[in-house]
């Protein structure tokens, strides 16, 4: 596509952002979102149709229906390089270092392909964009407006925010699967605050973490068979939020060094019924990584499906190596007991 001028690019992300509109007025934000899913293949964003992803599902022996899975997904080596230009053309400024999630480069670095969605709530102060590396079709990237940090840096009020919109944006996307990584968590770009949000596929089903809260409705700290030691609370929107405040509080204030507390935030609304469930998952920012995975550990992989994209990990998967034992262990190597 012909580099756009910024004027012509910011008439047609507007344009689009009013479409938009109407059809989340109409339809709900799921739609927009497809929609905006849609406009990307058209302009030639979205390139990657997952026609390489390979999914490995590997049951519990004991039939009591809890797995774990893999994805082979190759394309993912690709993300830390970018999907665009590296360099502005000369009428064109780098800002923020060249952050993948600043409009003001993503005009450039994507020559005019990549549009965003500015969401109609949390005061618009979030832009929707297309992942170009997507775990699932439809993966999306909800990115503050300004270039903020990703992490909270210790202040308990900006963890509550970053929940506090994380469970609004679920909110209005139930059924999908919405996830905070913090920094040494799992967030490949730690300059700006964002968060992930997936439809649920086809055939996908409850993730693990979910299945293991299966038949109960515990709230608070949980340590029991799953892995990771988590938190999970349920309720209305409202409900949760009340009950969350108090107990980040005083996570953050026991946790240790503030300067290496991070986590992974999960938030899940019930297409069915007004239910939000709310996973959080206390982390170290020296524990990013475990043994005999080549990537990091974030909130997908804290769900139960780990991303293998090297040829080594493939064959790793062809041989039966990586396995539900396997994956056990790689997520309880990065939990952090309280």
């Amino acid at each position: 596509m012909i580099q756009l001028t910024s004027e012509t690019y910011r008439d047609l992300h507007a344009a689009l952002g009013r479409r938009l509109d109407r059809v989340a007025s109409r339809a709900g934000l799921a739609a927009a979102l497809d929609a905006l899913k849609e406009h990307q293949i058209g302009t030639g964003f979205i390139r990657d149709r997952l026609d390489e992803v390979e999914r490995f599902v590997f049951p519990r022996e004991d039939g009591s229906g809890q797995y774990f899975s893999a994805q082979f997904n190759p394309a993912r080596a690709r993300r830390f390089a970018g999907a665009g230009l590296s360099h502005p053309p000369p009428d064109r400024r780098r800002i923020n270092n060249g952050c993948f999630l600043c409009g003001e480069n993503i005009e450039w670095q994507q020559a005019g392909r990549q549009f965003g969605y500015d969401l109609p709530f949390c005061e618009r102060r979030y832009t929707a964009w297309m992942n170009p590396f997507p775990l699932v079709p439809g993966h999306t990237v909800v990115a503050t407006r300004k270039h903020v940090p990703q992490c909270w840096g210790g202040k308990s009020a900006d963890l509550r925010a970053i929940v506090h919109d994380l469970l609004e944006m679920a909110a209005h996307l139930p059924g999908w699967i919405g996830f905070y990584n913090g920094e040494g968590a799992g967030a490949s770009i730690t300059g700006h605050l964002h968060y992930h949000f997936l439809p649920r596929p086809a055939g996908y089903g409850q993730m693990p973490l979910e299945l293991a809260l299966r038949n109960r409705d515990q709230d608070g700290l949980i340590e029991m068979h799953y892995p990771l030691t988590f938190g999970h609370w349920h309720g209305n929107v409202e409900q949760v939020q009340e009950e969350l405040g108090p107990w980040l509080d005083n996570w953050l204030a026991t946790a240790g060094a503030s300067s290496d507390a991070t986590a992974n935030a999960i938030a899940i609304a019930d297409p069915d019924s007004d239910r939000l469930d709310f996973y959080f998952i206390p982390r170290h920012k020296a524990r990013s990584r475990a043994e005999g995975l080549n990537g990091v550990v974030g909130g997908f992989e804290a769900l139960g499906e780990i991303v293998c994209a090297t040829d080594e990990e493939k064959q790793l998967l062809d041989s039966g190596r990586i396995n539900f034992d396997h994956i056990k262990k790689v997520l309880g190597q990065v939990s952090v007991a309280l």
